[in-house]
């Protein structure tokens, strides 16, 4: 059994050693260029070398009225751009952060009547917001407020200088997270 699995191992290392090195041992392929074969293994004279270098390439590139290759063909750079708000109109302090600088803390459930949601600004001012209020840099308005988020619409001008809506929902935390928050600081 020994000697049947070690022949059979032996034979095995040999085909794949064959296999890997036949590249290798092959002949190289013909060259496709335009020279022939004779002149490309021809010996290099010394009056050739002082030819060759007399003898320079000269290449020369006309950009002018040509795109730049190297430059995508969308600006990324102008891809989303707030709509120029009413100069007129004064802005809340609702208005004066981004929204993703806002965070929800509460939500009053109010059965019939109108629900209210209190947000916290980045100093930790809270405000409270109804549908309809503006909140955000960019003339976000409240659409809607459900049980643990606020769904906000905030105009902006895509690409193509059309006007889209971006729907952007702000999240209460769940217990979970506050009590794995807690857990982590009560660690250290």
């Amino acid at each position: 059994m020994n000697k049947l699995f070690t022949q059979l191992s032996f034979t095995l290392t040999l085909i794949c050693l064959l296999l890997v090195l036949t590249p290798a041992l092959s002949p190289a392929p013909a060259y496709a260029g335009k020279k022939k074969a004779a002149e490309i293994t021809e010996p290099l004279t010394p009056e050739k070398l002082k030819t060759l270098d007399n003898k320079a390439i000269v290449f020369s590139y006309e950009a002018q009225g040509r795109k730049d290759p190297f430059r995508p063909f969308i600006d990324f750079s102008q891809v989303e751009r707030s709509i120029p708000t009413d100069t007129d109109r004064l802005l809340t302090p609702l208005e004066k952060y981004a929204l993703n600088q806002y965070r929800l803390v509460g939500i009053i459930l109010a059965g019939d009547m109108e629900n209210y949601a209190l947000v916290e600004d980045p100093e930790n001012i809270g405000f409270t917001v109804r549908t309809g209020d503006m909140i955000g840099k960019m003339s976000g308005q409240v659409k809607e407020i459900k049980f643990n988020e606020v769904i906000i619409e905030e105009p902006y001008l895509d690409i193509f200088d059309k006007q889209q809506l971006r729907t952007i929902s702000l999240r209460l935390r769940d217990l979970e997270e506050d009590s794995y928050l807690q857990l982590e600081e009560d660690k250290y």
